[in-house]
């Protein structure tokens, strides 16, 4: 993705990370598979676009669109149903990653003025199934290792955490930066926490 244009003004490198982190979406997860990632992806966009649900009767699709159009009103029996429909703790926590990576990309490009980019091409492989042992249901809705927190919210499924952390970094601050009131980029970190805010609650983040 050629971000670094004069006209578009934005930090050097960022549209590598993203072209980075949207190719790495058809590559093999931990518990999907590089096609069906990609398919997660189509999903997701097709939620932001449209009106209508997802198929009722795919879990997976289900999923997918609800994360990706009505975050705010997902609720912890949701999840769980998931879990009864055969989206296991492991599965539901890497496609939330899919479909967070994959929305936040389409929207930077799209207050950019710029086209969204086609899906990825799919991957052979199999999913690794590595999954963090250590993950616990504290008070979080699926797995956590260590407590409850927003950084962790995918510390199930460590590869997918790992590529959030780095989307994360690019677009904002790494996980690690966020702990310590200085940092800031292009514009101060009251000015960045100002505009994280007011996206949070327009996205209704109630965290």
């Amino acid at each position: 993705m050629s971000l670094d244009r004069p006209e578009l003004a934005v930090r050097t490198g960022l549209g590598r990370a993203m072209e980075d982190s949207w190719q790495s979406l058809g590559s093999p997860g931990t518990r999907w598979t590089g096609s069906e990632r990609i398919r997660i992806v189509a999903e997701a966009r097709a939620a932001r676009l449209a009106t209508s649900p997802g198929q009722e009767d795919d879990v997976m699709a289900r999923a997918a669109w609800k994360v990706a159009a009505s975050p705010a009103s997902i609720r912890r029996h949701w999840v769980d149903a998931l879990a009864r429909d055969g989206l296991d703790p492991g599965r539901y926590v890497e496609l939330v990653g899919i479909v967070s990576r994959a929305v936040a990309i389409d929207t930077v490009l799209e207050a950019l003025g710029l086209e969204i980019e086609p899906l990825p091409q799919p991957v052979a492989g199999d999913p690794s199934e590595d999954v963090d042992q250590r993950a616990g249901k504290v008070k979080a809705w699926v797995p956590m290792v260590g407590g409850a927190s927003i950084t962790q919210a995918l510390s199930m499924v460590p590869a997918e955490n790992a590529k959030l952390e780095a989307l994360h970094g690019a677009l904002y601050l790494s996980f690690e930066e966020m702990a310590d009131p200085k940092p800031g980029k292009e514009l101060t970190r009251p000015q960045m926490e100002l505009v994280a805010a007011r996206t949070s609650a327009y996205n209704e983040c109630f965290y």
